[in-house]
Protein backbone atom coordinates (compact mmCIF):
# COMPACT_ATOMS: atom_id res chain seq x y z
CA UNK A 1 0.00 0.00 0.00
CA UNK A 2 2.82 2.41 0.87
CA UNK A 3 4.54 1.59 -2.40
CA UNK A 4 1.35 2.34 -4.30
CA UNK A 5 0.84 5.67 -2.46
CA UNK A 6 4.45 6.73 -3.06
CA UNK A 7 4.17 5.68 -6.69
CA UNK A 8 1.01 7.76 -7.18
CA UNK A 9 2.55 10.86 -5.57
CA UNK A 10 5.72 10.48 -7.64
CA UNK A 11 3.68 10.06 -10.84
CA UNK A 12 1.58 13.14 -10.05
CA UNK A 13 4.79 15.16 -9.73
CA UNK A 14 6.08 13.75 -13.02
CA UNK A 15 2.78 13.98 -14.95
CA UNK A 16 3.94 16.70 -17.36
CA UNK A 17 7.01 14.74 -18.39
CA UNK A 18 5.02 11.48 -18.58
CA UNK A 19 2.35 13.12 -20.75
CA UNK A 20 4.93 14.60 -23.14
CA UNK A 21 6.61 11.22 -23.51
CA UNK A 22 3.32 9.45 -24.26
CA UNK A 23 2.13 12.09 -26.71
CA UNK A 24 5.47 11.87 -28.54
CA UNK A 25 5.07 8.13 -29.12
CA UNK A 26 4.49 7.44 -32.79
CA UNK A 27 2.09 4.54 -32.22
CA UNK A 28 -1.08 5.19 -30.24
CA UNK A 29 -1.19 1.53 -29.21
CA UNK A 30 2.19 1.81 -27.45
CA UNK A 31 0.96 4.86 -25.54
CA UNK A 32 -2.28 3.07 -24.58
CA UNK A 33 -0.33 0.06 -23.30
CA UNK A 34 1.88 2.26 -21.15
CA UNK A 35 -1.13 4.20 -19.82
CA UNK A 36 -2.79 0.93 -18.87
CA UNK A 37 0.33 -0.32 -17.09
CA UNK A 38 0.60 2.90 -15.09
CA UNK A 39 -3.10 2.73 -14.22
CA UNK A 40 -2.70 -0.83 -12.94
CA UNK A 41 0.32 0.12 -10.80
CA UNK A 42 -1.07 3.40 -9.45
CA UNK A 43 -4.76 2.55 -9.10
CA UNK A 44 -4.83 -1.23 -9.01
CA UNK A 45 -7.07 -1.47 -12.06
CA UNK A 46 -6.80 -1.26 -15.84
CA UNK A 47 -7.59 2.00 -17.58
CA UNK A 48 -10.73 0.47 -19.10
CA UNK A 49 -12.13 -0.01 -15.58
CA UNK A 50 -11.38 3.63 -14.74
CA UNK A 51 -13.38 4.62 -17.80
CA UNK A 52 -16.41 2.43 -17.08
CA UNK A 53 -16.72 2.02 -13.29
CA UNK A 54 -19.21 4.37 -11.65
CA UNK A 55 -17.61 7.23 -9.77
CA UNK A 56 -19.15 6.34 -6.40
CA UNK A 57 -17.44 2.95 -6.54
CA UNK A 58 -14.15 4.53 -7.58
CA UNK A 59 -14.50 6.99 -4.71
CA UNK A 60 -14.64 4.10 -2.24
CA UNK A 61 -11.80 2.17 -3.90
CA UNK A 62 -9.33 4.98 -4.59
CA UNK A 63 -7.69 7.55 -2.34
CA UNK A 64 -7.84 11.25 -3.25
CA UNK A 65 -4.37 11.23 -4.85
CA UNK A 66 -5.38 8.17 -6.87
CA UNK A 67 -8.63 9.83 -8.02
CA UNK A 68 -6.75 12.97 -9.02
CA UNK A 69 -4.17 10.92 -10.89
CA UNK A 70 -6.90 8.74 -12.47
CA UNK A 71 -8.60 11.84 -13.85
CA UNK A 72 -5.30 12.93 -15.36
CA UNK A 73 -4.80 9.48 -16.90
CA UNK A 74 -8.28 9.57 -18.41
CA UNK A 75 -7.70 13.01 -19.92
CA UNK A 76 -4.33 11.92 -21.24
CA UNK A 77 -5.96 8.87 -22.84
CA UNK A 78 -8.39 11.27 -24.56
CA UNK A 79 -5.49 13.26 -25.98
CA UNK A 80 -3.98 10.09 -27.37
CA UNK A 81 -7.32 8.80 -28.71
CA UNK A 82 -8.12 12.20 -30.26
CA UNK A 83 -5.63 11.33 -33.00
CA UNK A 84 -8.04 8.71 -34.35
CA UNK A 85 -11.41 9.32 -32.65
CA UNK A 86 -14.04 12.03 -32.97
CA UNK A 87 -14.44 14.45 -30.09
CA UNK A 88 -17.96 13.24 -29.25
CA UNK A 89 -16.65 9.67 -28.88
CA UNK A 90 -14.28 10.90 -26.17
CA UNK A 91 -16.92 12.86 -24.25
CA UNK A 92 -17.86 9.99 -21.87
CA UNK A 93 -14.21 9.57 -20.81
CA UNK A 94 -13.81 13.32 -20.31
CA UNK A 95 -17.04 13.36 -18.28
CA UNK A 96 -15.69 10.50 -16.15
CA UNK A 97 -12.51 12.49 -15.50
CA UNK A 98 -14.57 15.54 -14.54
CA UNK A 99 -16.68 13.43 -12.18
CA UNK A 100 -13.53 12.06 -10.51
CA UNK A 101 -12.13 15.56 -10.09
CA UNK A 102 -15.44 16.64 -8.57
CA UNK A 103 -14.98 14.14 -5.72
CA UNK A 104 -11.81 15.82 -4.45
CA UNK A 105 -11.87 17.75 -1.18
CA UNK A 106 -8.23 17.75 -0.04
CA UNK A 107 -6.89 21.33 -0.17
CA UNK A 108 -3.67 19.98 -1.68
CA UNK A 109 -5.58 18.83 -4.80
CA UNK A 110 -8.61 21.12 -5.10
CA UNK A 111 -6.89 24.15 -6.74
CA UNK A 112 -5.26 22.06 -9.49
CA UNK A 113 -8.42 19.95 -9.81
CA UNK A 114 -10.45 23.14 -10.36
CA UNK A 115 -8.15 24.33 -13.14
CA UNK A 116 -8.25 20.93 -14.82
CA UNK A 117 -12.02 20.61 -14.33
CA UNK A 118 -12.67 24.03 -15.84
CA UNK A 119 -10.70 23.15 -18.99
CA UNK A 120 -12.48 19.79 -19.15
CA UNK A 121 -16.00 21.10 -18.52
CA UNK A 122 -16.17 23.95 -21.03
CA UNK A 123 -16.22 21.85 -24.23
CA UNK A 124 -18.52 19.26 -22.59
CA UNK A 125 -21.37 21.54 -21.51
CA UNK A 126 -23.86 20.07 -24.00
CA UNK A 127 -22.95 16.54 -22.95
CA UNK A 128 -23.02 16.80 -19.13
CA UNK A 129 -26.11 16.00 -17.09
CA UNK A 130 -27.44 18.40 -14.43
CA UNK A 131 -26.14 16.20 -11.57
CA UNK A 132 -22.66 16.14 -13.14
CA UNK A 133 -22.74 19.91 -13.49
CA UNK A 134 -23.85 20.32 -9.87
CA UNK A 135 -20.94 18.15 -8.70
CA UNK A 136 -18.53 20.23 -10.76
CA UNK A 137 -20.05 23.42 -9.31
CA UNK A 138 -19.45 22.09 -5.80
CA UNK A 139 -15.78 21.44 -6.65
CA UNK A 140 -15.39 24.97 -8.04
CA UNK A 141 -16.99 26.46 -4.96
CA UNK A 142 -14.65 24.44 -2.69
CA UNK A 143 -11.77 25.78 -4.75
CA UNK A 144 -13.03 29.39 -4.54
CA UNK A 145 -13.51 29.55 -8.32
CA UNK A 146 -16.92 31.18 -8.04
CA UNK A 147 -17.22 32.19 -11.69
CA UNK A 148 -16.75 28.58 -12.83
CA UNK A 149 -19.20 27.40 -10.16
CA UNK A 150 -21.76 29.90 -11.43
CA UNK A 151 -21.24 28.71 -15.02
CA UNK A 152 -21.79 25.08 -14.02
CA UNK A 153 -24.86 25.96 -11.96
CA UNK A 154 -26.32 28.02 -14.79
CA UNK A 155 -25.82 25.20 -17.28
CA UNK A 156 -27.40 22.71 -14.84
CA UNK A 157 -30.66 24.66 -15.00
CA UNK A 158 -31.15 24.27 -11.24
CA UNK A 159 -32.50 27.64 -10.12
CA UNK A 160 -32.71 26.60 -6.45
CA UNK A 161 -29.07 25.56 -6.41
CA UNK A 162 -28.09 28.89 -8.00
CA UNK A 163 -30.16 30.83 -5.47
CA UNK A 164 -28.55 28.97 -2.54
CA UNK A 165 -25.11 29.53 -4.10
CA UNK A 166 -25.67 33.29 -4.37
CA UNK A 167 -26.90 33.41 -0.77
CA UNK A 168 -23.71 31.68 0.41
CA UNK A 169 -21.53 33.99 -1.64
CA UNK A 170 -23.19 37.16 -0.39
CA UNK A 171 -21.95 36.24 3.11
CA UNK A 172 -18.34 36.50 1.90
CA UNK A 173 -16.30 39.68 1.83
CA UNK A 174 -15.62 41.54 -1.42
CA UNK A 175 -11.96 40.50 -1.57
CA UNK A 176 -12.90 36.79 -1.54
CA UNK A 177 -15.51 37.35 -4.24
CA UNK A 178 -13.07 39.23 -6.44
CA UNK A 179 -10.46 36.50 -5.95
CA UNK A 180 -13.10 34.03 -7.15
CA UNK A 181 -13.78 36.15 -10.26
CA UNK A 182 -17.35 36.98 -9.28
CA UNK A 183 -17.83 40.52 -7.94
CA UNK A 184 -20.69 41.29 -5.58
CA UNK A 185 -22.46 43.47 -8.18
CA UNK A 186 -22.68 40.55 -10.60
CA UNK A 187 -24.01 38.28 -7.86
CA UNK A 188 -26.67 40.78 -6.85
CA UNK A 189 -27.69 41.28 -10.48
CA UNK A 190 -27.87 37.53 -11.16
CA UNK A 191 -29.74 36.87 -7.91
CA UNK A 192 -32.29 39.58 -8.77
CA UNK A 193 -32.99 37.88 -12.13
CA UNK A 194 -33.86 34.63 -10.37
Amino acid sequence: MYFQRDYVLRMIEMMGEFARRLLDMAREEDARIELDQVSRRACGMPLAMLKKTDVQTLQTLLSEPQRYFSAQLLLLSCEIDARTSASEELAPTRAQALALLSTLEDPDYVPNACALARRTMEPLLDFLSPPELLCAAALFERGDDYAAAEDALYESGDRQARKAFYERLLRLDDAALLAGNLPREEILEAAAKL
